[in-house]
Formats: structure tokens, C-alpha cells, sequence
């Protein structure tokens, strides 16, 4: 890799000819390369704007190198330094749009219902008080949906299965989990 470096910066100041293109050429990838890699976070293309961006970055070096050594190494480091900082702006600028907010799970929403938007949470802690009666609304392997009146509870079978439709009775309440027993 070092060896590909000094072979590039000593092509640099062999070629001779007017060196300000070559620092010119650099400045304008940089340039490009930038304003790529801020339309990578707003507009969707899958990568495909990334990889320019890169193209651009990795050519704009190449330009350096080919004006001096000093600049290549100046660039490549700058570019070195700054990576992380530009990868965590551009993510936290990622998640504040719409599509981040489409992807990424998050809190429900205010004001959207269970058939709007997210369902409502299935266990309401503390909500089923020990003795309370039910009927498992699915087969309970050993988890599944109990419904005490209007409040439908994920719980816990005390011990096997409990087929959907059997009467059952909460044997154990807490914050986390509503255990049950099968009647009869």
C-alpha cells in the first residue's frame, strides 16, 4: 500500500506540464465527492450515491498525488481524519428523515389507535390481579394471548399447554408477566 503511495507521488512530480490542473482536479472531486455524499442521506439510491462519493474521494487524492507528493499525503490524511466525523453527521442527519423514520423502530406515535398505527402494548402490567378468570384466546406453548373482559394480556401457561378456548385463572401477576392455570 505504502509502496503504491510513493509510486503515485513520484509519478507527480515527474509529470511535468502545468500542475495547478492536477490541484484544480482535486479540489473540484472534493467538491463533487461532498455533495454526493450529502444527497446519499436524503435521496434513496441504495448505495449507488455512496459509491460515487467514494469514486470521487479516492480520485481527488489521486489528483493530489499527482500535483505533489505533500498534497497526496495532505489530502490522504485530512480525508483519514475527518471520515468518522462525517459518518456520524451523516447518520444523525439520516435519522431525522422521513425515510430513517420509516426504518428505524421507535416509540408509537401520539394520537394513532391500535388499527391506525402501532398496536397497543399486549401486557398491561399489573392490570390482572391474582384469581382474575380468562379464556386463552391462542394455544399458550407456553406463551401466548389471554382475554379477561375487554383486556387482552399476554401470558404465561403455569406448566404444559393450555389449548385455545380453555377456561383459565391467573395464578401470578407482576410487572413483567401474568402466569396461568388451566380450570378444572
Amino acid at each position: 500500500m505504502m509502496t503504491a503511495l510513493t509510486m503515485l507521488a513520484e509519478a507527480g512530480t515527474v509529470a511535468g506540464g502545468d500542475q495547478s490542473a492536477w490541484i484544480a482536479a482535486g479540489f473540484i472531486l472534493l467538491a463533487a465527492g461532498l455533495v454526493l455524499g450529502v444527497l446519499e442521506i436524503f435521496v434513496p439510491t441504495g448505495g449507488l450515491l455512496a459509491a460515487a462519493t467514494a469514486i470521487c474521494f479516492v480520485a481527488s487524492i489521486v489528483m493530489f498525488f499527482l500535483h505533489g507528493a505533500l498534497w497526496g499525503f495532505a489530502a490522504l490524511l485530512a480525508y483519514s481524519a475527518g471520515a468518522p466525523f462525517a459518518v456520524v453527521f451523516a447518520f444523525r442527519m439520516w435519522t431525522r428523515t422521513p425515510i430513517a423514520r420509516k426504518m428505524v423502530l421507535g416509540g408509537a406515535q401520539a394520537g394513532m389507535s391500535g388499527e391506525e398505527g402501532t398496536a397497543p402494548a399486549p401486557n398491561a402490567p399489573g392490570a390482572v390481579a391474582v384469581g382474575t378468570e380468562g379464556t386463552a384466546e391462542t394455544t399458550l406453548r407456553p406463551v401466548g394471548m389471554v382475554r379477561f373482559g375487554e383486556l387482552r394480556v399476554e401470558s404465561v401457561a403455569e406448566m404444559g399447554m393450555i389449548e385455545a378456548g380453555t377456561a383459565v385463572t391467573v395464578v401470578e401477576s407482576t410487572p413483567l408477566h401474568v402466569v396461568v392455570r388451566a380450570r378444572g
